[in-house]
């Protein structure tokens, strides 16, 4: 989680940098976006992490 989320961050401030070179394939920017989006999906948000955490550490599901 922690790692996709700064992997995230680098890459919106690559687009940025860029400006709108930053959106074109030549770039390959919006590619590891899209990549690490994928990732960061796949390993689930943080807010389903923190809540399984806080549920293993204080033994109350939080679940609606």
């Amino acid at each position: 989680m922690h790692n996709t989320g700064k992997a995230r961050q680098v890459i919106l401030a690559a687009r940025d940098l860029l400006g709108g070179n930053g959106i074109l394939l030549d770039f390959h920017v919006m590619r590891h976006l899209a990549d690490m989006e994928a990732i960061h999906t796949y390993e689930g948000t943080e807010t389903i992490q923190a809540l399984i955490v806080g549920r293993d550490i204080t033994g109350v599901a939080a679940f609606a």
